[in-house]
């Protein structure tokens, strides 16, 4: 049987990694009980998956002809390090041998890192990981239960920890809006605790936003829908988002992180480093709410509330 000339991409990945070579090592997202996403089931992937080796170096060859010029690379979907780090450092090595990338980049999951211990780490370092993207969602302990993320705060001091040790850079992603709108203080103000305790190199800020069943796509919705129609959770004000923002980056200390808002849901676009640009990014957000309310309000609903 003939192999196919054209890759299999993974379905999503870091708007950050645009340009990069999209590799898909695994398939859909193995933990996928957070009630904030569904985000692989309602895209059509019905499950979870490790893709084999020889058809991952195969799509790395059919790269290679495509963009011979690439100088970053993107291992998906949600999680790949559950391929197990020997098969992820083969990858690594094969894609680095055939492909002279200056960045290889994942998704991960704190607990998956965990797991695989410090020695496991230095492994993937020397294999040529630089960065990883995690999704931290919040710092509190109570909300992260809440909505079934599967770690802790102190599993992400561990590994920080870790990857600092092997120099792979870490990029965060904050969610506004995961605490509701009765929680939302101790969301932002735990999250911004545990990134003052890190110091990661990136914090990405993403609006929460909730899957619904549409026309197009026949998957099923994100969990916490029913947890909204039960009353057992209440979603945030978009002016709320934006408060959120604007506490979170307040309480940030005089650190070498940089923020970025580099998705087009989030209400208002800030970016820069915490401790050259923090009272730039804090006017840019005090100036959108010193706007009229009729203004801010034709604002937030004229910003898209998409992937």
């Amino acid at each position: 049987m003939s192999k196919s000339c054209l890759p299999e991409m993974p379905i999503i990945r870091p708007p950050s990694e645009w340009r990069s070579l999209l590799v898909r090592i695994t398939r859909g997202c193995k933990w996928d009980l957070c009630r904030f996403c569904g985000i692989y089931p309602h895209f059509g992937e019905p499950g979870f998956s490790v893709r084999t080796v020889a058809d991952i170096k195969n799509d790395i060859n059919l790269l290679k002809q495509q963009h011979p010029g690439a100088e970053t690379a993107f291992f998906g979907d949600a999680d790949p390090l559950q391929a197990g780090v020997d098969t992820f450092v083969e990858i690594a090595e094969y894609l680095r041998k055939l492909i002279p990338v200056k960045r290889l980049t994942c998704y991960a999951r704190a607990s998956t890192i965990r797991k695989l211990k410090e020695d496991a780490i230095k492994n993937l370092a020397r294999a040529g990981l630089n960065r990883v993207h995690i999704g931290l969602e919040s710092g509190d302990i109570k909300i992260l239960r809440f909505h079934r993320k599967g770690q802790t705060p102190e599993m992400i001091r561990e590994i920080t920890d870790w990857l600092k040790k092997t120099g792979i850079e870490i990029s965060f992603y904050v969610l506004l809006g995961l605490g509701g709108s009765n929680h939302w203080h101790d969301h932002i103000h735990e999250t911004a605790k545990l990134i003052n305790e890190t110091g990661p190199e990136f914090i990405r800020i993403r609006r929460l936003w909730l899957y619904e069943k549409d026309a197009v796509l026949s998957g099923p919705e994100s969990p916490l829908l029913k947890e909204i129609r039960n009353g057992s959770f209440q979603p945030q004000t978009p002016e709320g988002c934006v408060v959120e923002l604007r506490y979170l980056i307040e309480k940030l200390d005089n650190l070498s992180t940089f923020v970025i808002c580099d998705h087009v849901n989030n209400y208002v676009q800030v970016s820069g480093n915490v401790r050259e640009d923090k009272e730039d990014m804090l006017k840019t957000i005090d100036s959108f709410l010193a706007l009229p309310e009729n203004e801010r309000e034709a604002h937030y609903r004229a910003v898209d509330s998409s992937l």
